[in-house]
Formats: structure tokens, sequence, C-alpha cells
């Protein structure tokens, strides 16, 4: 009897513990979003807002980041993090490497691609019957379409599977094709995770940056300077012979 009572009096102090925990989120994440929207109406809001996302300082930006040889995923993040591009114009143009990266992509599983077997799926994974990876593996694939041009950069390295991810990859009729694609931070609900709570829990499409990433993009949203980027890229048809 009184190992029961012990049990129900932990229990009750755990659960109170646990509420206690996510009020305290809860009246943190409405102060982050109260304060936030008071000091992006204010003067100083905007004159901050104004200031680092001018042109002339998005310029000097990404001077630093060029000079520096900030890591490409790194370098979008930061864009991302900081106003988006110069006049808010398409990214047109990729580094070489992360060009070579996406078209590896798009051979993957083909004869043209040295590590077929060696990958755990294809680049085109809606073009796949099968779930060819994870807990769903051999089930049937809810997205199948033949005709899908949605590519996958997830299995080549961080400079272009996180600046990237999934893609858009269409072919031209000059036998090149035109790759689109919009970096933004997509909400947890997105990505089948628990609602996100600013300056508590973290972003789950900043994963692979911890905690630090979902913290950056807090102070971005509170400044309100975050700002998605539109890719707008060709690649040459020399490059799919």
């Amino acid at each position: 009897m009184i190992d029961s009572d012990l049990s129900k009096a932990k229990k009750n102090l755990f659960a109170k513990a646990f509420n206690f925990r996510d009020n305290a989120a809860n009246i943190m994440s409405s102060v982050y979003d109260k304060s936030g929207d008071m000091f992006r109406d204010s003067l100083l809001g905007k004159l901050t807002k104004g200031a680092i996302t001018s042109d002339f300082t998005k310029t000097q930006r990404d001077k630093v980041l060029d000079k520096f040889g900030a890591p490409e995923h790194y370098k979008r993040f930061a864009q991302y993090l900081t106003g988006g591009t110069v006049g808010d114009k398409d990214i047109t143009n990729l580094p070489e490497n992360v060009k070579k990266d996406v078209v590896r992509s798009h051979f993957l599983g083909t004869e043209k691609d040295p590590n077929a077997n060696l990958l755990p799926y294809l680049g085109y994974p809606e073009k796949e019957k099968t779930i060819i990876g994870g807990k769903f593996k051999g089930k049937p694939n809810p997205n199948y379409n033949p005709d899908s041009n949605l590519l996958s950069t997830y299995t080549q390295p961080n400079r272009t599977a996180y600046s990237l991810g999934h893609v858009q990859f269409k072919p031209n009729q000059d036998g090149g094709y035109t790759m689109t694609d919009i970096y933004k931070v997509d909400s947890n609900e997105a990505m089948g995770a628990r609602p996100y709570i600013p300056l508590v829990s973290r972003k789950a499409d900043l994963g692979e940056g911890g905690i630090l990433a979902s913290r950056l993009y807090d102070l971005s949203k509170f400044l309100g300077i975050n700002n998605p980027m539109k890719y707008n890229v060709d690649f040459e048809a020399q490059r799919f012979k």
C-alpha cells in the first residue's frame, strides 16, 4: 500500500514538472511573439531591418563570406538569415563543385554512376514504385510519379545536401536542365515533428545545425530579416553527354 502511494506521488510529481515546463515554454513563446511584433513595428526595429537588409550591407556580407571561403550551406543559411540575395534576385549560378554534385544525383542508379550499388536510394525518389530506404522500405510509394522532376541531393556532400536538399530538375529541349527551388526553413509540422516553440525547441529543418542554428533562426525571425531565396539555375547540355 505504501509502495503504491509512493508510486502515485512520483507520477503526480513528474506530471506537475512536465506541466510546469510546458507552461513555461508557452509563456516564453508568447513573450517572444508579442515582443517581436512590438520591436518590428518600432522605429528602431524598422531602422535595424533596413540597415541589415539593404543591398549595400548584403553586398558586403557576400564579399566577407566569399573571402573567408564559407561552405555553400553556411553561406546560403547566412544569406537567408540576413535578408536573402542582393536585390532579392534569383540565384542563377552555383559553385562548380555543387553543380557537379547535382549532376551526380541526376545520374544515380544509371550506367554513368560509378557508385550505383553503394547508395541506399536513387536521385528521383518519386519515380520509385516502392520505398527503398528507411523503416517503410518495400512498401508502395504513395508519391509515385514516373514523370516526377523532384531530385534529391541528400547523397551528396553537406555543401549540396544542406543547401539544396530536394529540387525540381526539369529537362530542356536543348538537352540541358533547369534547377529550381526555394531556400526556406520548413515548419516542424511539415517535417513530421512536434510543433516548434521559439527559444526552447529545435527547428526540425535545421537539424544538422543543432541548437545554435535554431536560435539564430529565432533571432532572425524576431528582427524580421529572414527572407526566402529562389534558385533558377541552368545546366548546360554538355554536362549530360
